[in-house]
């Protein structure tokens, strides 16, 4: 029981769970500057040796970052995306397009787990205390600092000790990317696409 417990301890040191809102930034120069803190930071833990992610797989924020982590392995071998789902249909009344991008998450995910094995009133809360319970850091983008499902996950964060990242607070530059590294991918692109069809049309070069 000891040698479980002390590898479970290990294991925590290495994980950071990624918390957020549905709802992202509406200003596209803000959804920028997120995105931009969460690669920073996820690269800043990678080198001090935090390389699993725990992220929550609903809309909005945990599909930008389960895809931002996804698109680092790239360059960054070492990271593991592990997903928390709160039941097993999570995705049921999405739109064809989210429900085709949160499988193929979930196909390129190191580790799925279904935290209940049916809806409750109380299976988001458990989904978000179980990444927690696993992790020395939490990283979050909040708004709503008091009435919402990600200012509980960060109370539970900050109670159980963990280190908290807030990525609404600029990150330091220690990563500096070039041009092309700064473009959007391809699967980010998907997210500014459904989210903001009216500013991508406006931004796309091509239209």
């Amino acid at each position: 029981m000891e040698g479980q417990q002390n590898e479970a301890l290990e294991q925590r040191q290495n994980c950071c769970c990624l918390t957020g809102h549905r709802s992202l930034p509406s200003d596209p120069d803000r959804l920028a500057e997120l995105r931009q803190n969460l690669r920073r930071l996820i690269c800043d833990l990678a080198q001090q040796g935090i390389t699993t992610f725990y992220t929550g797989g609903a809309l909005g924020f945990d599909t930008m970052a389960a895809m931002m982590v996804l698109e680092l392995k790239s360059r960054l071998p070492q990271l593991r995306l592990h997903l928390a789902l709160p039941y097993p249909e999570q995705a049921k009344r999405w739109s064809r397009t989210d429900r085709l991008l949160y499988e193929q998450i979930k196909e390129h995910a190191d580790r799925v787990y279904l935290v209940n094995m049916e809806y409750s009133a109380v299976c988001m809360k458990k989904r978000n205390y179980f990444m927690v319970d696993r992790s020395r850091a939490c990283a979050y983008y909040m708004v709503n600092a008091t009435r919402s499902g990600t200012a509980q996950t960060v109370n539970y964060a900050r109670n159980q000790g963990c280190k908290l990242f807030d990525l609404l607070e600029k990150q330091p530059e220690r990563f500096v990317k070039t041009p092309q590294q700064q473009q959007i991918s391809w699967s980010e692109q998907v997210i500014v696409r459904e989210s903001y069809p009216a500013a991508q049309e406006k931004s796309d070069p091509e239209k």
